[in-house]
């Protein structure tokens, strides 16, 4: 958000830690649980729509992986059915099951500070996981959109898929990781590359290379 001119710096910080704060205040009766599953994007869906209570895909990261959140019973059911369907289902730990309704109380107060931060319409194109699609640009009238796609964003599932769909039908072909790792390169490789894909997926820092050795590399890439 910074990047794209949203937001300053400092304001940033604010944000992050207001999200971190209300988080720290959900009280409900269920925390939940979320789960990483890897197969079919569709066969992921198939079984969760049979698991009785709530449980849905709370990050849609590729074709071949996802994130399903819910309630602590539906998400263990779940996981046990996708184990008997022959998948890969793994609990994650974290405190809540994020992106989903499970945390939905969080997203007014954390809309009440981003309303107070003087936000401005994005100068460069920035996608938002809510639609997998770009935040409106233009005049200051749509910064109330904004903040509310923001508000959403903490109980709203991730259209990852979606959002890198977008890229590539903008003109987006070269797509560089920043963080540890290279999931997310992974993740657009296996949604945008194939035998005759046209783009460039980099990581700029993975344990196992070192972060002098991973940057030039990715350096060496682009």
């Amino acid at each position: 958000m910074v990047a794209s001119g949203i937001l300053d710096f400092g304001n940033a910080l604010k944000a992050v830690s207001a999200r971190g704060t209300e988080m720290a205040r959900i009280s409900v009766d269920d925390n939940g649980l979320m789960a990483a599953i890897l197969g079919p994007l569709e066969k992921i869906r198939q079984v969760i729509e049979k698991v009785d209570g709530y449980v849905v895909i709370a990050n849609i990261n590729s074709s071949k992986q996802a994130v399903i959140g819910g309630e602590t019973k539906a998400v263990n059911a779940a996981i046990k059915a996708f184990q008997e369907a022959g998948m890969n289902a793994q609990l994650i730990p974290v405190s809540h099951a994020f992106h989903t309704k499970i945390i939905a109380s969080a997203s007014g107060p954390i809309g009440r500070v981003l309303s107070d931060m003087n936000m401005q319409p994005p100068q460069v194109p920035i996608i938002s996981n809510v639609t997998g699609e770009f935040y409106p640009q233009g005049s200051k009238e749509v910064v109330p959109e904004i903040i509310d796609l923001l508000s959403q964003q903490v109980a709203s599932p991730v259209q990852f898929v979606k959002g890198l769909k977008t890229l590539y039908k903008e003109g987006a072909r070269v797509f560089v990781e920043v963080g540890p790792k290279r999931a997310l390169t992974g993740f657009v490789e296996d949604v945008l590359g194939g035998k005759d894909s046209d783009i460039l997926s980099l990581s700029t820092n993975h344990q196992k290379n070192g972060d002098i050795v991973s940057f030039n590399r990715a350096l060496c890439g682009l």
